[in-house]
């Protein structure tokens, strides 16, 4: 083979062995790319949420008009309580309100004392609704002689609980357990109560 042979065979060789390697590369990124997607992306389902539907045999109008006034004795008379938003043609009414709060176990308690703010959407059709209670943030005492405890967003257990700041872990599990029970309670309560006013008005 006479040089200009070897130096054409040795370009070809290069050249194979470069769309080889880019084509290799471009199939290794894409096998890697939803793993690191789904390494990136937060888990879905772990800040605690709070669902209720209701059947309720009124059309579209006539059932939020029930919610909006059950609103007023429900959600509305909770600290904070206000509309967002109240869409009667499309069936949506949003509102915010917070749940006070004061730890009965743990010491330390006036600096965990704060609130649980918490955001309310009811979606309306005809024959039913549906309370969907999402963002339930915890925020401490800020007027506390020593820095406040703010464990930030409820999970929906406890071994999702990130470390809060001045506490020790096993204190932080106690106080989460407590503020995610007291808010369950509570909404609970509201949405059971609000779906009881409801009905009731319908018998009258």
């Amino acid at each position: 083979m006479d040089k200009m042979a070897k130096v054409i065979a040795v370009r070809s060789l290069r050249h194979y062995f470069t769309r080889s390697m880019r084509f290799w590369s471009v199939v290794l990124f894409l096998l890697l790319l939803p793993a690191t997607q789904a390494q990136d992306a937060p888990a879905p389902g772990t800040a605690l949420g709070i669902t209720r539907h209701m059947s309720i045999p009124l059309n579209g109008l006539l059932l939020f008009d029930q919610v909006a006034s059950a609103w007023k004795w429900t959600f509305g008379n909770e600290p904070g309580g206000k509309v967002l938003l109240s869409d009667r043609e499309n069936g949506i009414l949003e509102g915010t309100a917070r749940i006070n709060f004061r730890s009965a176990i743990l010491p330390g308690r006036e600096e965990s004392m704060g609130t649980i703010a918490y955001h309310v959407k009811f979606q309306i059709h005809a024959g039913e609704c549906a309370a969907i209670v999402s963002s339930l943030v915890h925020t401490g005492n800020k007027n506390a002689h020593r820095r406040a405890v703010n464990m930030g967003q409820l999970m929906r257990n406890e071994d999702q609980v990130t470390h809060a700041i001045g506490m020790s872990h096993i204190f932080t599990v106690k106080l989460h357990a407590e503020l995610r029970t007291l808010a369950e309670t509570r909404i609970n309560a509201l949405l059971q109560n609000m779906e009881a006013r409801i009905r009731a008005d319908l018998e009258d």
